[in-house]
This record gives C-alpha cells, sequence and structure tokens, in this order.
C-alpha cells in the first residue's frame, strides 16, 4: 500500500552558492555548493568572468575567529562515511548569506592560475606577476590595451602536479635564448586563422626563434622537460612536493577533462545513525564519553528537547552508539555495506527524519527474479570530497589539505530512492551457467595491475541492470537519467561461495527540493508501472544500433573493461555511474543469440 506520509517534503530550497574569492582577497565569482565538491573541487581550474583560478586547498574552510559558532553549525556526522574515510566528522563549505543573495563576502579562496595571460590582438603572452593587480586584465603593450585572457595550454602529470604550459622553453628547445634574455617575450601567432593547433606558431621576439604547436600533444613532446612538482591549490605550491617527481609531463587544454577528476565517497544515513538520539551522541561523543550516565540521559534529553526519553532508551542507545564509534577502525568498507544492505533489506517499515522506507509489492511477472522491492520514501546521503587525480581517475589522488584535517569537505543531499534485492539462489544458478565468460574481463583487470574489490561476475551483472533500468525509468519518472544514480551491493563469500549481497538502490539525492519530488516513489509502488518499465527494459536490451558488433564485443569502453555495453544502449553519465562506466555487459540481462542461458532474464 502507498503510504504519502513517508515521502520527502518539498521545502522549497536549491543548491546555495559559494562565492571564491582570489588571492589578492577580491572576488571573482559563484558556483554551487556541490560543484564544490565534484565538478569545480579544490585543485580545478574555474573559468569565472574575469579571471581563471584553481580552487585553493581547505586550509582554511575550518577556521574563523570572529564566528566559531558558525564553523560548528556546518559540520556534518556520518558514521558510516567516517569508516569509509578515517576522518571524525565533515564540513560543509561556507555559502552566501541567504539574507542577501548579492552579497560578495569572503568564503572559498583560490589562486589565480593559470599564471601565463594571453593576448589575443597582439598575441603577446605575460606572467601574472609583471602586471599591476589593478590592471592586469588589459595588455600593457602600447597602443594595444586589449583583454587579456588565460592561457589556453597547462602542463600535468599521472601525480597531480600542475603547471603553465612552458612557452620559452617550447620555442628554445630546451635551450636558453640566444638575445640574452632569461624570460624572454614570446608571441603567439595564428598562421591560417584556423583553429586546429597546426596553425598556431610561436616566436620569441628577441632571438626571433619560432616553433609550430603542432606536435604538443604529443606523449613525448615533453619528454625532456622535468616535471616542475607544482602544486598551486596550496598557498606555497612547492610544499608537498617531495624530492622530485619522475613522471613525464603532458599537454593538455586547461578545459580538458582529464586535467582534472574529484574522488568522492558517500553513504547513506541509515538506522541507527538516523534516530535524533544516536545523532546527538555522535555530535557531542568527545564530552559526553567523559560524564556519568545519569549526567549524559539528561544532557542529551536537553540537546533534543525531548523530555519523554527514558534513560533506559538513551542508554541502549549510547552503548550500541559509543561501541561503533570507539572501534571505529575496525570496520570495513564491507561492514558499512553490509548495514545500509541489511537496512533496505528489511520488511519493517522505517520512519525517522533521516529515512523512511517501506515493502512494494514485487510486480507478479519477475517474482522468480525479485525477492524484495522496498521504496524509500527519504534517504539522506553524505557526500565528501576526498581528493583529486590528473590524467586518469585511477591516478594518484592529490591531497586537498597541506595540514592534516579531522575532516573532509562534504554536502548532505536528500532524496528519494527503490531498492531491489536479487533471488540470491537463481543469481547463484546464473554464476554457474554465465560466470566462466568474465574470465576475459578479470584478465584484463590483472593486465592493468589494477585490484578492485567490486569486480565479479556477479557485480557485472547487477552493475548492467541498474544502467538499464536507470535508462527506462528515466523515460517514466520525471527525472533525467544524469539525476539518477546507482549504488551496488554485490558480494560472494571468499570460503562459502555463499552470495551475501545481491541488490542495486537506485535513488536521487540534491540539495534541491527537485529530489523529492516523488517520481522514483510512485513508480515501485505501482507494481503494473514497475513491470510495465521491466518489460520495456529487457525488450529495448535486445536491440542496439551498434549491433551486431556491440552484443558480440568483449572489449569495449575505458581500458576495454566492458563487453556488449556501448553510449547507444548502456552508458551514463558520469554522475550516475559509481564505477566509472565499466563492468557492463547487456548480454548478462538478455543473452547472446546462440547463448540465450546467459541472459538471467532468460532462466
Amino acid at each position: 500500500m502507498p503510504r504519502p506520509s513517508f515521502r520527502a517534503k518539498n521545502n522549497g530550497s536549491s543548491d546555495e552558492k559559494i562565492n571564491i574569492y582570489s588571492n589578492e582577497k577580491y572576488f571573482v565569482g559563484s558556483i554551487r555548493k556541490t560543484q564544490l565538491i565534484t565538478t569545480y573541487g579544490v585543485g580545478s581550474v574555474v573559468d569565472f568572468k574575469d579571471d581563471t583560478v584553481i580552487i585553493a586547498s581547505t586550509d582554511s574552510w575550518d577556521y574563523d575567529p570572529n564566528n566559531p559558532e558558525e564553523v560548528e553549525s556546518r559540520k556534518i556526522f556520518n558514521e558510516n562515511l567516517s569508516v569509509l574515510t578515517g576522518k571524525k566528522y565533515f564540513l560543509q563549505p561556507k555559502t552566501i548569506n541567504k539574507s542577501n543573495s548579492f552579497s560578495k563576502g569572503k568564503t572559498i579562496q583560490s589562486y589565480i592560475f593559470p599564471e601565463k595571460l594571453y593576448c589575443s590582438r597582439c598575441g603577446r603572452i605575460y606572467d601574472i606577476h609583471e602586471l599591476d593587480i589593478k590592471k592586469r586584465h588589459k595588455c600593457p603593450s602600447l597602443n594595444c590595451n586589449n583583454n587579456l585572457v588565460a592561457s589556453r595550454f597547462v602542463v600535468v602529470c599521472q601525480n597531480g602536479h600542475i603547471d603553465d604550459f612552458p612557452y620559452s622553453w617550447w620555442v628554445h628547445h630546451g635551450e636558453p635564448c640566444s638575445g640574452g634574455k632569461k624570460s624572454p617575450r614570446i608571441k603567439m601567432r595564428n598562421l591560417y586563422n584556423r583553429n586546429d593547433i597546426a596553425s598556431l606558431i610561436l616566436e620569441c621576439e628577441d632571438c626571433k626563434k619560432t616553433r609550430s604547436m603542432q606536435t604538443v600533444f604529443s606523449d613525448v613532446s615533453l619528454a625532456n622537460y622535468p616535471c616542475t612538482c607544482n602544486y598551486p591549490h596550496f598557498k606555497d605550491p612547492k610544499a608537498k612536493a617531495g624530492i622530485g617527481c619522475k613522471e613525464r609531463m603532458k599537454v593538455r587544454l586547461r578545459t580538458q577533462s582529464g586535467v582534472y577528476y574529484s574522488n568522492t565517497r558517500s553513504a547513506l544515513l541509515i538506522p541507527p545513525w538516523s534516530k535524533k538520539v544516536v545523532q546527538c551522541i555522535q555530535k557531542n561523543f568527545d564530552i559526553l564519553q567523559h560524564l556519568p550516565k545519569e549526567t549524559i540521559c539528561q544532557a542529551i534529553r536537553d540537546k533534543i528537547g525531548d523530555s519523554q526519553l527514558t534513560d533506559e532508551e538513551i542508554l541502549r542507545s549510547w552503548d550500541s552508539a559509543s561501541e561503533l564509534i570507539l572501534h571505529r577502525s575496525k570496520r570495513s568498507e564491507f561492514n558499512v555495506m553490509s548495514d545500509e544492505y541489511a537496512v533496505l533489506s528489511s520488511k519493517q517499515d522505517n520512519n525517522y527524519d533521516n529515512f523512511t522506507s517501506y515493502s512494494a509489492e514485487i510486480p507478479e511477472k519477475y517474482k522468480k527474479y525479485f525477492d524484495h522491492v522496498a521504496v524509500i520514501g527519504k534517504l539522506t546521503v553524505t557526500q565528501a570530497f576526498v581528493g583529486f587525480s590528473r590524467l586518469s581517475r585511477t591516478a594518484h589522488s592529490v591531497e586537498i589539505s597541506q595540514y592534516r584535517k579531522d575532516w573532509y569537505p562534504a554536502v548532505e543531499l536528500t532524496g528519494e530512492g527503490i531498492f531491489i534485492r536479487f533471488n540470491s539462489e537463481l543469481a547463484a544458478q546464473w554464476l554457474l551457467s554465465a560466470g566462466k565468460r568474465y574470465k576475459r574481463m578479470s584478465d584484463r583487470l590483472a593486465e592493468l595491475n589494477f585490484i578492485d574489490s567490486n569486480f565479479s561476475p556477479l557485480y557485472v551483472l547487477l552493475h548492467s541492470f541498474a544502467h538499464l533500468f536507470i535508462r527506462e525509468i528515466s523515460n517514466v519518472c520525471g527525472y533525467s537519467s544524469a539525476s539518477i544514480k546507482e549504488k551496488i551491493y554485490s558480494h560472494i563469500d571468499a570460503e562459502s561461495n555463499e552470495i551475501k549481497m545481491c541488490g542495486v538502490l537506485i535513488y536521487v539525492s540534491s540539495t534541491d527540493s527537485d529530489s523529492s519530488l516523488g517520481g522514483l516513489i510512485s513508480v515501485a509502488d505501482n507494481p503494473d508501472t514497475m513491470s510495465a518499465i521491466l518489460d520495456s527494459m529487457i525488450n529495448r536490451a535486445r536491440w542496439c544500433s551498434g549491433d551486431p558488433l556491440c552484443i558480440s564485443s568483449m572489449q569495449q569502453g575505458y581500458q576495454s573493461l566492458n563487453y556488449a555495453a556501448c553510449h547507444d544502449c548502456m552508458l551514463l553519465p558520469e554522475t550516475s555511474c559509481e564505477h566509472f562506466n565499466v563492468f557492463l555487459d547487456r548480454a548478462s540481462i538478455i543473452g547472446l543469440p546462440a547463448k540465450d542461458e546467459i541472459g538471467f532474464f532468460n532462466l
């Protein structure tokens, strides 16, 4: 039965904005709070109206001597996320004062980057340090006065270092300028007024040497140029440089996607942590743990304003919560996933401020394949920004603060979802018939020297289902596929070979009220609608415009870690997929032309 009262309420809130100010302490622009955790996080290069900057480290986020209470109000506590990250708590970015949406107060720091500026009229390239701060947007050349723009080229390495493109080094092939100047003036000319890189020519005004940019994107173009070990998101760019970096620097456009990948971790706020009493214990644990138990009870009642809570109820919560907090280091990602899976799999209704759920009717046609469907009327997700990488998502993760801190930046998101638990016995049967198919995928991981605890044939099945389901449900639920996310629960016990987790959570979450309009809930509440979506999903999966090449492929996608999966049939926007659009195979759902048994829904 539908329970509308369990739905998250539309409170009309929106994704708050954050002001960015530069190293010269002036306002450069605003971004949304969620962008600071993902697209435009620490270390990213952001273009604003007049300036291009790199978002600075988090070292000043938790320091406001004039308003310590404001910093306290931005703290988020999520015990499961603390287990995943090793941090005590999480800190939301400081947002613009709601009473004055046009405020340009200082919130998040940034530094001008790239430091090389280019004049499109005269072609000269300037360093930011040779310009007057007040006139840095104008070309200082006589009779020019054109607007200067940030250099479009940067150099990056696998260890996350980034720096300005070495224009003088490139023109002079790594040799000093014969004109005698240590920092000669370089000009960039476009010979044929085309948009391609081959038409760009660099010229030294002092020695008149020239060199084309045609080969600049070659992997060996900077073979003899040592990494500069530059981390411009730190106040001291060389603070974490170490003894030197041996990685080869590569040239990229500053706006190119490979220049920046944010690394995030997230966890649901689930019972018991979604209970008010337990939340109070977690937030005040450092103080409460030193108090006598009778004092603890009264302190918690005063904090949450509930005089009806009994000592027995409070102490029961205290004993269980304090045990988990004190032994946090002994818990693992598997423990967190198991806890979430147990709550989502429970057929008991949950009705807390931050988490509501109830069981839904499984469509008759699919009772063979699923043994539990739950409606998540309200869920709360804490998403933390833990680092970033360059050139590759799997490259070295760069630290986002110069000094060790007890927290990571994070946002708290609310939304709704559908949890589908697969029939474990049928999944085990599918593994017997189709499991060997994924040996090549496993071998490919080994070739890449990439250990991924998520990978298994079962994960491929669940992940493929989630992608197809999201693509299908986005047509009817009112949310775009980019708004819908997945979380895969897949685990097989290594000793007993028994399936311990076998389910998917499909959800939407946002700081915006758009994430709580009931679109997913209405689908799960109606078994006929759910059945129609699953039917359409399976039928649509049987054909791809890339067939027969797609369905027969065993090496597609990033690092060839997909089988029958391409943009036309399975891939999702990066915001939706938890695993970079890999470990996907459409055949795991619908089978192959000559091997029906490989398809789970053919069993």
